[in-house]
């Protein structure tokens, strides 16, 4: 039922005085009829008012738009108002399933009671439900974007779905579990292949086959499982980029080592003391597998250096003056590098700008070309990259003979329109007869699906694992697998359940 706040709100509004401002406690009903409640004495006038004269308030009220009538959605029970309101809460949080059973929990929050097993059985209803809503929008041909993660002895395979609805790309987490539940620690791209199909035809009824590509790490599993399935594989720009990168510190190592070992002589006991009577900064240490770390290193070096640059217990661990020239413009290039990193991180960015961002870099920086160019010996389909961002960028009639053939499965069949030829007689303008001709050139060109929605990193999958991370902290070791894959599911697949879905679910 409705409350009186809800009846009084959809039939009254206040009454206004000259200056179309509100006069305090008068209101006026749908029927013209002007009534008085005072402030903070309830709505307990207004919808009696309601309820004896319109005696089908209720169903004028249901057949309302929802934001009309006051509520979230049409007729949620409050059971399941409570539930989602404990859902959300606890899953947004990353708290543990206990918490709603936590008497301080209970004290301070207006949610009324649930027990743990309540919690859970609702957080399986909305799981199934999200994961038919996820299979209803998926189309026959999709992508895949995947990665692995390990953690307490158990290597978790995370996929993200790719695919375009209404021409807007949709990117929804698919699964996230142990690849294997037996004893042989296989890992093999035979094994994911395995996981996939068993997964997607299970969850999805998607069979493996009508996967058109794979977003992924540039290693050598994930470019033997496109070769199983006969598909091209989109290699990670980030990762490309950070193996580029990893690849150029090595003709500065020297300078490199020495910067290191000064910062791990500054994070020793005593010049860390002195060190913290001049300057809130801390030494900077690199990591082997993250090239940004050694970027922060080299500027917080300079940063610091004015601070010790006297200091003869520091003097044989200095950089000379040459080796300084050389790291300052290591720095320089390295700034350059960033920007462009940081740039891939967006949700937005496409094949198309990756390409262009990297062709930007090599003019400036020839020597990551062994990664980062288009033909380099690490990309897995460069015929299929380069036929995307020609694609992307409308120029489509320029695809060779192999580009085509790489998007043979994305072509789409159009209908075909009968063009009359283009008229350069005296009667049509210049424009007019130009516009003819491009209409007549363009109107056979193929068009291509899921090219959009193809993205060029794995970053979604990395920034999932760091949310994973987040969840599991220090206290939740223990959690189990599957509860841990239905709150991450539900946490980032949030676009697809609220109240309304829990009303429906329990």
């Amino acid at each position: 039922m409705f409350s009186n706040k809800q009846i009084a709100q959809f039939y009254f509004r206040p009454v206004l005085d000259d200056q179309e401002e509100p006069i305090p406690a008068y209101y006026r009903c749908r029927c013209s009829v002007m009534r008085q409640q005072a402030p903070r004495t309830g709505w307990s006038n207004l919808a009696q008012h309601v309820k004896t004269q319109h005696l089908d308030y209720a169903e004028v009220m249901r057949a309302a738009a929802p934001a009309a009538s006051g509520t979230l959605a049409p007729w949620i029970r409050q059971h399941s108002l409570n539930l989602f309101g404990w859902m959300s809460w606890i899953i947004k949080s990353n708290l543990p399933l206990h918490f709603c059973e936590n008497a301080e929990t209970r004290r301070y929050t207006n949610l009324e009671r649930i027990s743990q097993k309540t919690l859970y059985r609702g957080l399986e209803n909305v799981t199934r439900h999200v994961e038919a809503a996820i299979k209803a929008d998926m189309p026959k041909n999709y992508g895949l974007t995947i990665d692995g993660w390990s953690f307490n002895s158990e290597h978790y395979l995370a996929v993200f779905g790719c695919f375009e609805k209404a021409g807007v790309a949709h990117y929804p987490l698919l699964a996230m579990a142990p690849l294997v539940n037996s004893s042989t620690d296989d890992h093999s791209a035979a094994t994911h292949l395995t996981f996939l199909r068993e997964m997607l035809m299970r969850d999805y009824n998607k069979p493996i086959e009508d996967c058109l590509f794979i977003v992924g790490d540039n290693c050598y599993t994930n470019q033997r499982l496109a070769n199983l399935l006969s598909v091209p594989l989109v290699g990670c720009a980030s990762h490309r980029l950070n193996l580029a990168v990893q690849n150029f510190f090595r003709e500065a190592s020297d300078d490199l080592d020495r910067v290191k070992s000064l910062m791990a002589k500054l994070k020793s006991l005593n010049q860390s003391a002195k060190l913290r009577f001049k300057t809130p900064l801390r030494p900077v240490l690199s990591q082997e597998t993250r090239w940004n770390s050694t970027f922060c290193m080299i500027h917080r070096y300079f940063r610091l250096l004015v601070f010790f640059k006297d200091d003869d217990e520091l003097a044989d661990y200095l950089p000379d003056p040459a080796a300084n020239r050389r790291l300052r413009k290591l720095l320089d290039d390295l700034l350059k590098v960033e920007s462009v990193s940081k740039e891939l991180q967006s949700s937005t960015v496409s094949l198309l700008d990756a390409r262009v961002y990297f062709d930007g870099l090599l003019e400036s920086l020839p020597v990551l070309a062994s990664h980062i160019d288009a033909r380099a010996a690490i990309v897995h389909s460069p015929h299929f990259e380069a036929a995307c961002v020609k694609v992307l960028d409308g120029k489509a009639g320029d695809l060779t003979r192999a580009e085509t053939a790489s998007l043979r499965r994305f072509a789409v069949q159009t209908e075909e329109t009968s063009v009359e030829p283009a008229d350069d007689g005296a009667n049509s303008s210049f424009v007019e007869q130009v516009k003819k001709r491009r209409k007549l050139a363009t109107s056979g060109a193929t068009k291509y699906k899921l090219i959009h929605a193809i993205p060029p990193t794995s970053n979604i999958v990395e920034r999932f694992f760091s949310l994973a991370k987040a969840t599991v902290g220090t206290q939740r070791q223990a959690l189990n697998p599957i509860t841990l894959e239905m709150l991450l599911f539900l946490r980032v697949n949030g676009s697809y359940w609220n109240a309304q879905v829990v009303n429906e679910c329990t």
